[in-house]
């Protein structure tokens, strides 16, 4: 039986321990992933941000520049370094593997993978040596071995950690699951009936899910139907390349009552949920290798009794025994669960992918973000007693926001070609009800589907509350900065990038109409086999992998490159003029289209997507073409997908957020997120790095 310590006597504890910094001086950075400045004031003027309304008022507010591309790993390591992608090396979501063309984490590199798993439901390779792409010094090290108390609690694009750290950092975006999946690997169980065919059910898997029908033993009822079904089956967990690890659970579903119970059971515990609520955090494990077992935590979602239907979030990596470190210093994260209890190991833990494909619906969907919402509130109110004790510079995150404006775009956009059933979200999670009295959250319930994103907007504007309140309270001095990576705008129509690019005779394919995969594959054996790219290499000038870049195939870079220094600028300027020609229903797909090296400066600029692609509003590239596939669908279509907001445009469409509460004149130039970065290292008089791209703000 795990023991929960009281946070106020983890605190106690931790206090007592000699040789730790401390600073009088303190810096409260709030980042908010996706806020955007425009539907802030919006709101704001609508009424429905009054926290933001009285520090925009007495404080400052401004847009926030953002990175080239607006892209949220590209923007965080902006921020995270100080300076551009040239210098810190991120350029996409995805890098293409220059040695086949195929596709690449752009947060980790990975010697000798062993496994597939998708990061943001794009397939890549993991599973060996993993370590950080990133290619300049983090603020926090830097300000940590200066002497500067720093906490970081959870931030993107910092995945695998670095093996040592003198700060406390918790990593989020781009943290994989148990199961390897970046974006989690749910699971779903569910009964034969009607009710699962029209929700698309199926026993069918993929990479952030897996899906099985599954019969109920209904011995135990008696004839009026009353009693306790059960349900065995296995739950998946981690790869294994020895075999499929998986971990047996047992529902039992007790129907005697007037409200159906389901107990979950797991082979190290029991969850218990009502219907249309979670369960508590379960443990479960798994053998691997045939041998050891590897611990960690799932909670069920009671979706139905009849038909049944039970969903579970992914298996969360053990914060008390975890298989790869979820924090540093290492132990840090049973520091934590030690004081909130089990909790979203994983980036991102917002089931947007579980709503993408189907397994959860729109109220299921903000349900379980409500829940990820209340658990950063616990989080939040952790790292400020663990910043009363400490001072110094604190960093908290919140990315709730964000994939909600993803999802759920649609609901209030008429005009989005996905559109589906209106509808009011009632069922909110029980520990957002309790939340109410504690953190000051409102609940919200009964407001309609178009409304989610106000909603949102408002639970943020909550969280600001509650944060400003402790500061007043407890450090009234205290600078607190509030900054988003970048804003928000819809997504209504998709380019297939490399379908045009076959279209204008930079690519050219093996066999004419052929469609699928550019990429070549390694083989086991360490050797390349090119079978089953559709490309000729040989005749092919340019590719496309990742969302806003067009990349030429390079002598000297690429594997098979044909192109010659002395050949780059003529093509990309033939592209460039082509690009900006283009239109859809008479409308500009792309407001600007730049070479790299107009755009970035630094040391890895040759490794950067050659063209830099700036979509107007309401376009943007399609997965397929993402992940580096032909479709032989038409360049432009529509966007009928629930992932239906979006920010991988020109970045002067969706600038990010920069409030802070005391005043400061912003005025003179739009601050970008370097320029954050730096403003840290002279609040606290720590020398910044050579080579940083951001100035001092204040």
């Amino acid at each position: 039986m795990l023991k929960f310590i009281n946070a106020g006597l983890v605190l106690l504890v931790l206090s007592a321990c000699g040789g730790e910094a401390t600073s009088e001086k303190r810096v409260l950075v709030l980042g908010v992933d996706g806020l955007d400045p425009d539907m802030v004031k919006e709101r704001v003027e609508r009424g429905l941000m009054p926290n933001f309304a009285r520090l925009i008022e007495k404080g400052s507010f401004a847009d926030l520049g953002t990175s080239w591309p607006p892209q949220s790993p590209v923007a965080w390591s902006n921020f995270i370094t100080g300076t551009n992608p040239g210098k810190h090396g991120l350029y996409d979501f995805i890098h293409p593997d220059r040695t086949t063309y195929g596709l690449l984490s752009s947060m980790s590199k990975t010697e000798n993978p062993w496994m597939d798993f998708e990061l943001f439901g794009i397939p890549v390779q993991m599973g060996g040596g993993q370590t950080s792409t990133r290619m300049f010094p983090t603020f926090w090290d830097v300000m940590a071995d200066a002497g500067v108390p720093v906490a970081i609690h959870r931030i993107p694009a910092n995945f695998p950690l670095e093996e040592e750290s003198t700060a406390v950092v918790y990593p989020d975006m781009g943290t994989p699951d148990l199961a390897g999946a970046a974006s989690g690997r749910a699971s779903l169980w569910f009964e034969r009936s009607d009710f699962a065919t029209n929700r698309g059910w199926g026993n069918k898997s993929g990479g952030s899910y897996a899906m099985k029908a599954v019969d109920l033993n209904t011995l135990r009822l008696d004839a009026g139907g009353k009693g306790v079904a059960t349900v065995s089956t296995v739950l998946e967990g981690p790869p294994d390349p020895e075999q499929p690890a998986t971990s047996p659970v047992t529902f039992h579903l007790d129907l005697t009552g007037s409200t159906p119970i389901l107990a979950a059971e797991t082979d190290l515990g029991i969850g218990i949920a009502e219907g249309g609520d979670w369960s508590d955090w379960v443990p479960v494990s798994f053998a691997v290798g045939g041998m050891s077992s590897v611990s960690g935590w799932t909670r069920f979602y009671f979706l139905s009794a009849k038909p049944f239907a039970v969903y579970a979030a992914p298996v969360q990596i053990d914060p008390w025994a975890p298989a790869m470190d979820v924090s540093t210093p290492s132990d840090a994260a049973a520091t934590l669960a030690d004081a909130i209890g089990p909790y979203y190991t994983q980036g991102f833990p917002d089931a947007y992918k579980s709503y993408k494909v189907g397994l959860l619906t729109t109220p299921e969907f903000v349900n379980e973000s409500d829940t990820v919402l209340v658990e950063r509130m616990k989080m939040l109110d952790f790292a400020l007693n663990e910043f009363d004790r400490t001072g110094g510079l604190l960093f908290f995150y919140t990315g709730s926001l964000d994939m909600r404006c993803h999802m759920l775009w649609h609901c209030s956009d008429k005009e989005h070609p996905h559109q589906e059933a209106s509808g009011r979200y009632s069922q909110v999670p029980r520990e957002l009800l309790e939340a109410a009295d504690e953190y000051g959250m409102n609940a919200r319930a009964g407001m309609e589907y178009s409304q989610q994103i106000d909603r949102i907007y408002a639970q943020v504007d909550d969280l600001l509350g509650y944060l400003e309140a402790q500061i007043s309270e407890r450090w009234p001095s205290t600078e607190l900065i509030i900054m988003s990576d970048h804003g928000f705008a819809p997504m209504h129509r998709v380019m297939n990038v490399n379908d045009w690019l076959v279209q204008e005779g930079y690519m050219v394919l093996k066999e004419t109409g052929s469609t699928g995969s550019i990429g070549a594959h390694h083989s086991g054996d360490g050797h390349i086999d090119w079978d089953p790219s559709i490309v000729d290499w040989s005749k092919t000038k340019a590719y496309t992998v990742g969302f806003n870049g067009i990349i030429l195939n390079r002598v000297g870079r690429e594997a098979k490159g044909i192109i010659k220094d002395s050949e780059v600028a003529p093509i990309l300027a033939e592209m460039q003029s082509k690009l900006m020609k283009l239109k859809d229903g008479g409308r500009p797909v792309f407001t600007r289209v730049l070479p790299a090296t107009e755009v970035f400066s630094g040391e890895q600029v040759f490794l950067a997507p050659d063209l830099q692609l700036g979509f107007n509003t309401g376009f943007g590239a399609s997965d397929p073409a993402a992940e580096g596939k032909v479709t032989g669908e038409a360049i432009l279509v529509d966007n009928d997908s629930r992932w239906s907001g979006s920010h991988l445009m020109d970045p002067e469409l969706v600038k990010g957020t920069l409030a802070t509460r005391t005043p400061h004149d912003f005025s003179t130039a739009t601050p970008a997120l370097e320029d954050i970065t730096a403003t840290l290292y002279s609040q606290f008089g720590v020398t910044p790095p050579e080579g940083l791209d951001g100035k001092p703000l204040f």
